[in-house]
């Protein structure tokens, strides 16, 4: 090797470890970002990231998770659609035997306009007599829902 290559090279990495320096926020060469809110790659891991591969996957698991808890409030609930409910309490015991993110997976998919309730929170046998209504039919969704692979809007409806 050349020295103008040799040089070269040490004055890439020298600048790859500035740019580190900076950006890390235990270095004395830390400078604060500047956020653009309205960016796309607003609070988003960085593309290819682990972090964007565990996102993608968390998505694509309560995808999976919402759609099971939509067939479970289907088995489960009283009257004919629009008005089909089941109370809040019954539902919990019975989802209780499948997974304990009941109330998480509820928020999801009030979130998506899959379901209703009162309040903006449930609570074990404070809340149990309070109706979960389902606003879609499990077929409506089964044929619209699709995972988006965004962690943060994991469902769309086509």
């Amino acid at each position: 090797m050349s020295a103008k290559s040799t040089i070269k090279k040490f004055n890439a990495i020298a600048e790859k470890s500035e740019g580190e320096l900076k950006i890390n926020p235990y270095s004395e060469n830390y400078e604060q970002p500047k956020w653009d809110k309205a960016a796309s790659n607003y609070a988003r891991p960085p593309p290819g990231s682990k972090t964007e591969k565990r996102g993608i996957r968390a998505g694509d698991y309560v995808t999976r998770e919402i759609l099971f808890l939509m067939e479970v409030i289907n088995e489960n609930a009283n009257g004919e659609h629009p008005n089909r409910c089941v109370k809040f309490g019954p539902l919990f015991y019975t989802y209780a035997h499948y997974s304990d993110k009941l109330v998480g997976m509820l928020l999801r998919a009030r979130k998506y306009g899959l379901v209703a309730f009162d309040g903006e929170m449930l609570y074990q046998r404070q809340d149990d007599h309070k109706d979960i209504l389902m606003l879609k039919t499990l077929d409506e969704i089964k044929q619209t829902m699709r995972y988006t692979g965004d962690p943060v809007n994991c469902i769309t409806f086509v």
